[in-house]
């Protein structure tokens, strides 16, 4: 008698390939079960209508200009952001909801993310027709160890000829994309216009763009091992695997996080990891497919990167914090006008004992003076587009004053 043949696993990541063996049992399942999975992958969720822009029957400006703001990208796409609002101001404070404090324990990410959102927010008022003036921390800056209620930003505006930053076209098509990376290094046009997008009045935010073959390789090896140090913990992998997203239900639900298909893989691929491999109780496992897979995903996401992008401050307060953030919208935002693909690999910046010894390798790699501190390390390169990480109703984010 012919033995069965059994589902083909070679287009799988190495980490699902080696699970999958655990769960076959499941694969007698229905293929018109299969089929619906499938569809229902392809269909658009709720979490994805806001990168359409705002309603037009939408006639309230702050409402506008914030249906743009929310597409900001943030840690493990969080979303921290809280609004207040009044006749012409949008305060802006921190969501203490949606915080990570197992990777990100000093809360620095979570600053840099208010700066994301305040670009953005910016950018579209100018563009709306109302140019405005920001005022950081308008009731006081507080320590960088530490955080607080108290607002990060006061953005004012008035009537007045539209300023349309040329990046303003470019927030809608944005995305941080995790794919494998090919092609050459950025251009000396490139470079430089990506200088220009983080141009810092203030001074307190520089770029520096790696493409020295023998660097790369030490930096890339680098975002490995710091993936690495960051899922040696469970309650790391327990908050990660809380902010994963391990279907389309979730999703629509939820309304941020991140899933496989952000990552560049396959629907079919997707779908039989999520099916019969992939689940929050494993995914916490130190020594389990979901953190082994991690590792050997930035290992390949960083290894393809033609050049690597890191931005520092001179200084590391709240401030400069939101500040990088903004530097880093614009970045992302100039990176995307010139078809580059852009992905953060935050890890070897994180602020924990496991990660001590790791980032201080990065920063004498670097060569960073000292006082400075890194705010974002990021790949650059080229790619196909992948899908767009889920916003929350904008609803969601305005508190009542």
């Amino acid at each position: 008698m012919a033995q069965r043949s059994r589902p083909r696993t070679d287009s799988l990541p190495s980490h699902l390939r080696r699970s999958h063996v655990r769960r076959r049992s499941v694969i007698a399942a229905p293929l018109v079960l299969a089929g619906s999975r499938l569809l229902a992958a392809c269909a658009a969720a709720a979490g994805d209508e806001p990168w359409s822009g705002p309603p037009s029957t939408q006639s309230d400006v702050r409402l506008r200009a914030l249906s743009y703001a929310l597409l900001a990208p943030s840690a493990h796409n969080t979303q921290p952001w809280s609004v207040a609002l009044s006749d012409r101001a949008i305060e802006l404070s921190i969501d203490r909801r949606r915080l990570l404090p197992q990777t990100d324990p000093h809360f620095r990410q979570t600053h840099v993310s208010q700066g994301t959102f305040l670009e953005l927010l910016v950018i579209a008022l100018g563009a709306l027709g109302h140019p405005a003036r920001v005022e950081y921390f308008p009731r006081g800056e507080y320590g960088s160890l530490i955080i607080s209620d108290l607002p990060i930003a006061r953005v004012t505006f008035d009537s007045g000829t539209p300023t349309r930053d040329p990046l303003f076209a470019q927030i809608p098509a944005r995305r941080s994309n995790k794919r494998t990376y090919s092609g050459p290094a950025p251009s000396e046009s490139q470079l430089s216009a990506l200088q220009h997008g983080v141009a810092d009045p203030d001074a307190l935010c520089a770029l520096r763009v790696v493409i020295d073959p023998a660097l790369r390789f030490q930096l890339s090896e680098l975002a490995a091992r710091a993936m690495a140090a960051e899922v040696k913990l469970r309650a790391r992998n327990v908050e990660t695997a809380q902010w994963f997203r391990f279907n389309r239900e979730e999703i629509e639900v939820k309304r941020d996080g991140f899933r496989l298909e952000h990552n560049g893989r396959s629907l079919i691929t997707q779908w039989y990891a999520e099916t019969f491999v992939l689940d929050r109780e494993s995914a916490a496992d130190p020594n389990g497919a979901f953190a082994k897979g991690a590792i050997d995903l930035v290992r390949e996401q960083a290894q393809s990167a033609p050049a690597f992008g890191v931005l520092t401050t001179s200084v590391n307060t709240r401030l400069s914090q939101v500040v990088a953030g903004r530097s880093y919208a614009r970045l992302a935002l100039t990176a995307q006008s010139l078809g580059l693909a852009i992905h953060p690999l935050s890890q070897v910046a994180e602020e924990y004992a496991d990660m001590t010894p790791i980032r201080s390798e990065f920063e004498r790699a670097i060569a960073l003076p000292a006082g400075h501190a890194v705010q974002m390390f990021f790949r650059l390169g080229h790619a196909d587009p992948t899908p767009h990480t889920p916003r929350r109703e904008l609803s969601t984010l305005i508190r009542k004053t």
